[in-house]
């Protein structure tokens, strides 16, 4: 709860000595106060804050893919995992390169996109399903296996011929949280990190909030990417589909007890859902859970990190919270908030609200900067200026636009 307060007191703190100015949109742009960055806009446009293609990004790779690899874990389970590797008319170049590092339960083939962006500019990108997922093998369980999984994960692309022993992470919601696991693992070869929207600190806010049950996270396990993400859901896959659209009903049946559910047909989400609202105590259960970032700060890796979150992102809470105890002991750690929902920083409108062009950001732009510096050395001044910006909303005149909003 201290942390709550404090955290309470420096956005209000924030919000009085900004004040608001009417800019005919609902909010002000980006603003300075103290640490805080001026407008969005005008930090993209900064001299010495721009895009710096240092001489390997330069060359355009075409890329060397390379599908469903089975990397083993201490235990021998296998994650399945794709690289993309910088190459020339489809094959693999000679060379150590930078790398760039998803794990995700959501599938890493729907994930693709990383590579097409990376990959020409001189990194390899590694995507990978964690445990029980998709093409993994073993259990999911969530995170309980990923901070033992990411650090293996990272030991062995640290081991590759490939490899110049960088590894940058990415990854927005439970791949952001992924990410946090691994730097509590204290892995070798991490070197920096962008965790967007990601789920963190659960027994504390954002599933568990002060004890009660956020009744959305049983929406997102009987729809957790459709069924075929779990070899027991892909089995069952239209039965699964069909109740997914019957969540209302099931939340009117709780308590919920093993066995009696129709989570049952898959076995590892009913024991999830069933244990995640038995644990209202932010105890042990949660705090040695893999993403308690606030409790276990001491073992949480001294890279830079830029943490993404928005004013109504359900993970906000988290996101906020981790920043103010990092940033008390680690380096070169950021934080920018928006006014965005979850995953909503291309947008500038969340709900019937619109809050002005200023309002986006383009998140390939500021992780190209954010790894450019610290995994290729490249000067583009994105490790310098305030290590906190804000989106503050108010002060607009209320039209609306031809939109609607």
């Amino acid at each position: 709860m201290k942390s709550v307060f404090r955290l309470c007191l420096i956005f209000t703190a924030i919000v009085l000595a900004l004040g608001t100015a009417a800019v005919g949109y609902p909010t002000t742009a980006f603003r300075r106060e103290l640490y805080l960055a001026a407008s969005w806009q005008q930090v993209s446009s900064t001299a010495n804050l721009t895009h710096t293609q240092d001489a390997s990004s330069s060359l355009n790779y075409d890329i060397a893919e390379f599908d469903n690899l089975m990397i083993p874990m201490r235990d021998g389970v296998r994650l399945a995992t794709n690289i993309y590797r910088p190459g020339e008319n489809g094959e693999p170049i000679e060379g150590k390169f930078p790398v760039i590092l998803e794990r995700t339960p959501y599938g890493k083939d729907n994930d693709v996109y990383y590579a097409h962006h990376w990959v020409k500019q001189g990194y390899v990108v590694i995507l990978q399903d964690v445990r029980g997922r998709f093409n993994s093998e073993g259990v999911w369980r969530f995170f309980r296996d990923d901070i033992h999984d990411g650090y293996d994960t990272a030991r062995w692309i640290g081991s590759q011929s490939w490899s110049n022993c960088a590894i940058g992470t990415v990854g927005a919601s439970y791949p952001g949280g992924t990410q946090h696991a691994l730097a509590v693992s204290n892995p070798p070869c991490l070197k920096a990190m962008i965790p967007a929207y990601a789920t963190s600190d659960v027994g504390r806010v954002g599933l568990r909030h002060n004890g009660a049950f956020e009744l959305r996270w049983m929406n997102w396990i009987f729809n957790l990417y459709e069924p075929e993400g779990d070899r027991d859901g892909a089995r069952n896959k239209e039965v699964m589909a069909k109740l997914g659209e019957q969540v209302r009903e099931y939340v009117k049946g709780l308590p919920l007890r093993p066995g009696t559910t129709p989570l049952r047909l898959i076995p590892s989400y009913e024991h999830w859902l069933i244990e995640a609202m038995s644990h209202g105590d932010n105890d042990s259960y949660w705090k040695d859970l893999g993403i308690d970032v606030v409790d276990h700060v001491a073992e949480y890796k001294d890279v830079p990190v830029y943490n993404l979150t928005g004013w109504f992102d359900s993970n906000l809470g988290g996101t906020s919270l981790n920043w103010i105890a990092l940033s008390a002991t680690k380096h070169n750690q950021k934080l920018m908030i928006g006014p965005w929902w979850h995953g909503g920083a291309r947008r500038t409108t969340a709900g019937e609200a619109e809050f002005g062009p200023s309002a986006s950001i383009d998140p390939d732009q500021l992780t190209s900067l954010w790894f450019d510096h610290w995994l290729k050395g490249v000067d583009n001044g994105v490790n310098r200026g305030a290590p906190v910006r804000l989106f503050i909303m108010g002060g607009g005149d209320g039209h609306k636009t031809s939109e609607g909003h």
